[in-house]
């Protein structure tokens, strides 16, 4: 059983990467801390427990243990993580077990460090043998080694170990880990979303804004015209009173005149 953080969260993320990598294979079995026998003869001696192993082409079924002889085939790859109670086994009797049973690919990882120097290493089986692989320099400081079994880069950044896809150029996330990273995306495109509509909010308030002011700059104007509609009203009330009183006084004078000058009297008059 994991002794420490580091060893619990490394077994159950990349039993989680994987699982969720080859759930749709039904010919590929994902095993985590499952008894592993190899040797029906004697299987209290012959068993081991690996932390996390992949095998392929054998049913993906659920497993009290795995049994090398009945399964027909040995694992493809197995993980084991440091910790203080086996780490010491990683490199000897462990790596002598994989290495009889005909596992091609055994990766030995030390998160936390002070176990294992280095943190990372990997073994291929050559002629029944494991022959070291040589880690590199990967992005940004990391150790990093290929898989050939699995397709995968193994990648060891700090205290983490992640597993790279060269396919899809992305890390393997566990299916939590892909829901909760689908949901982070989807909240990511609903604030972008949410930021787009608060700037067309703004923008349609800043039009209104303008509307608003122009409505009543237009307003004002009407006031202003209808102002000027009264007082030319007014004006030509005014001009109409003053032409019907010049027009009277205009009849009044000639009547006037009339009167002073018998000449301009009618006929009728004398």
């Amino acid at each position: 059983m994991p002794d420490n953080s580091w060893q619990s969260d490394t077994v159950l993320e990349h039993y989680g990467m994987l699982s969720t990598r080859y759930m749709h294979d039904p010919h590929a079995f994902v095993g985590i801390n499952l008894l592993l026998l190899y040797d029906r003869e004697d299987e209290a001696r012959d068993v081991v427990a690996p932390d996390v192993f992949v095998v392929f082409g054998v049913p993906d079924k659920k497993r009290a243990s795995y049994n090398v002889r009945e399964e027909g085939k040995a694992p493809d790859f197995v993980l084991e993580v440091a910790s203080k109670g086996t780490y010491e086994n990683d490199l000897g009797s462990k790596k002598d077990k994989y290495a009889g049973m005909g596992v091609p690919e055994y990766c030995v990882v030390d998160p936390k460090g002070g176990m294992h120097r280095p943190r990372l290493q990997f073994f291929r089986l050559e002629g029944g043998v494991y022959k070291p692989v040589s880690g590199r320099s990967g992005p940004e400081g990391s150790l990093a080694v290929t898989s050939e079994t699995l397709g995968l880069e193994l990648r060891l950044e700090d205290d983490r170990l992640r597993l790279w896809d060269p396919e899809t150029q992305d890390y393997l996330r566990a299916h939590q880990e892909e829901h909760v990273g689908r949901l982070k995306e989807r909240a990511g495109r609903l604030k972008e979303r949410s930021g787009r509509l608060k700037e067309r909010s703004g923008r349609l308030k800043e039009r209104s804004g303008r509307l608003k002011e122009r409505s009543g700059r237009l307003k004002e104007r009407s006031g202003r015209l209808k102002e000027r509609a009264r007082y030319e009203e007014e004006r030509a009330r005014h001009l109409e009173e003053r032409d019907k009183r010049i027009a009277a006084e205009q009849r009044v004078l000639d009547l006037e005149s009339q009167l002073a000058d018998p000449k301009e009297r009618r006929p009728e008059q004398r």
